[in-house]
């Protein structure tokens, strides 16, 4: 746990409020990518309070499957691909150069070897940047009554808290603190 995250009567150092959890889910994420510390993100609100305290932990975990399914395809179809136009370019070179000797099969293996390590690169980069590490974050996928959502953000450093205001100030919220 960070130094900078919440104590009793301390208050975040930045404080965005969205409409919904979705759109909290999505600043979160902006904050990570932005480099703040997971740790010193955290979301406030009655919706979160009833949120952690799950009612039906299979429909949370059906939205998270609905939220990363797309994603990972996408990240699996870009990676492939890269890795196929890779492969391509990899047998091409070797079969010009004459390191190996032209024919389908040597060429198809050339492919399909690089074609693996960038589905798999593709799926893992897509992970990375779709997930939060937020301890809130799976929060957002709980059935939760509607209402405003508070993202907070914990720091002392004034560069974090400055990076945090833009970043939260990018995302829109209904108002920034």
């Amino acid at each position: 746990m960070s130094p900078d995250r919440r104590s009793a009567g301390v208050d975040p150092a930045v404080a965005a409020r969205f409409a919904t959890l979705a759109d909290a889910r999505r600043a979160m994420i902006a904050l990570e990518h932005a480099g703040l510390d997971g740790n010193d993100i955290e979301l406030l609100g009655r919706p979160v309070d009833a949120a952690r305290v799950p009612r039906d932990p299979k429909r949370a975990d059906l939205r998270l499957v609905f939220y990363l399914v797309p994603r990972l395809a996408g990240g699996l179809a870009l990676g492939a691909g890269a890795g196929f136009g890779f492969g391509l370019l990899i047998a091409g070179a070797l079969m010009a150069a004459g390191v190996v000797s032209w024919s389908w099969g040597a060429f198809g293996i050339c492919v399909l070897i690089a074609l693996f390590p960038g589905a798999t690169l593709g799926v893992f980069l897509a992970f990375e940047r779709s997930v939060g590490v937020a301890e809130d974050w799976s929060l957002t996928f709980e059935d939760a009554p509607p209402g405003p959502v508070w993202v907070g953000v914990y720091t002392r450093q004034d560069e974090v808290r400055a990076r945090a205001r833009q970043v939260l100030g990018h995302e829109q919220p209904l108002e920034l603190r």
